[in-house]
């Protein structure tokens, strides 16, 4: 009867550890989140805004060209450069509901040429795909 018992005990065991494992794996890692940013961002240093488009959430599509080119000619910006300075803060939630999915926003100090601007990056995953949900840029 103990040897029956310590079987399924282990066995419970076992199973808690695999859906544990299992449960990890739906979410936005931390890693994940910087570089899919850092690919986006490149993107639009090089002005490929269709490349760039692709990074976006399929709930959220936009065209990218007349908001950067937009903030180029209002605001004086140039693109051509830029270049993360400091990752100031992240969220992360496993099921965001208010997206049906997990959801990761890094918030960060950006330098866009000779321009300092904070920067927010919201990320979905979801059933409807995977991409950036919002951009928020504070200049």
């Amino acid at each position: 009867m103990k040897r029956i018992l310590n079987c399924i005990v282990s066995v419970f065991v076992i199973l808690v550890i695999i859906f544990s494992f299992v449960g990890c794996s739906g979410g936005i890692s931390n890693n994940d989140a910087k570089a899919y940013t850092r690919d986006f961002l490149d993107a639009i240093e090089a002005k490929d805004y269709e490349h760039a488009a692709t990074f976006l959430h399929p709930e959220r599509p936009v065209d990218l060209e007349p908001f950067f080119e937009g903030l180029k000619s209002e605001e004086n910006m140039d693109f051509s450069t830029i270049e993360i300075t400091k990752y100031t803060g992240f969220s992360s939630s496993y099921y965001d509901s208010t997206v049906e999915g997990s959801a990761y926003s890094l918030s960060m100090n950006v330098k866009v040429g000779d321009d300092e601007i904070k920067m927010e990056i919201e990320i979905v995953k979801n059933d409807n795909g995977y991409g950036i949900y919002n951009l928020d840029i504070d200049i």
